[in-house]
C-alpha cells in the first residue's frame, strides 16, 4: 500500500471523527473559561471572518468555500461558542489568491490546534482539539486542489 493510500485512508478516517465531535452534546460541559478553549475559539472566530470576507469579495467561491465556512462554524460551536460578527480585510485582489490565503491559513490552523491540544488539561478538550486540527488539516489540500482546477 503506497504512502499516499494510507494518508488518504487515515484522512477519510479522521474526517470521519471530526464530523462526530463537531456534533457533541458534551460541548455545553466544557468549561467556558479554559484559556485553551477561549485562544482556539477566538482563533476560529478569526478564521470565520476571513471565508465570509473573502466569500462577500469574490461570490464565485462560495460554493467551494461555504461548507469549510460551514465546518468551522461547527468547531466553534463544539467549543460552546456562537459565532459573533467580525469584520476581517479581504487580503486578496482575485479569487485564487483568496483561496491560496486560505489554504496558508488552514495549514497554520492545524499546527495551532495541534500545540492546543498538548496544551489542554481538559481530556476532552484535548480530544475535540485534535478532532478540530484534523479537520483543519483537510481543508488545506482541499483548497489547494482548487488551486489546481
Amino acid at each position: 500500500m503506497s504512502r499516499r493510500a494510507v494518508l488518504a485512508a487515515g484522512a477519510g478516517i479522521a474526517g470521519a471523527g471530526v464530523l462526530a465531535a463537531c456534533g457533541d452534546s458534551t460541548a455545553a460541559s466544557r468549561p467556558a473559561d479554559d484559556p485553551v478553549a477561549t485562544e482556539v475559539a477566538g482563533a476560529e472566530q478569526a478564521i470565520i471572518a476571513q471565508y465570509q470576507a473573502f466569500i462577500a469579495a469574490f461570490p464565485q467561491l462560495s460554493l467551494e468555500l461555504t461548507p469549510i465556512l460551514d465546518q468551522h462554524a461547527d468547531h466553534l460551536k463544539s467549543l460552546g461558542v456562537t459565532i459573533t460578527s467580525t469584520a476581517a480585510p479581504v487580503g486578496a485582489s482575485d479569487p485564487r489568491t483568496a483561496v491560496a490565503v486560505l489554504a496558508g491559513a488552514e495549514r497554520e490552523a492545524a499546527k495551532a490546534r495541534r500545540t492546543s491540544c498538548v496544551a489542554a488539561t481538559n481530556r476532552e478538550l484535548a480530544r475535540l482539539l485534535a478532532l478540530i486540527a484534523a479537520s483543519e488539516a483537510s481543508h488545506a489540500p482541499t483548497l489547494t486542489r482548487m488551486l489546481a482546477s
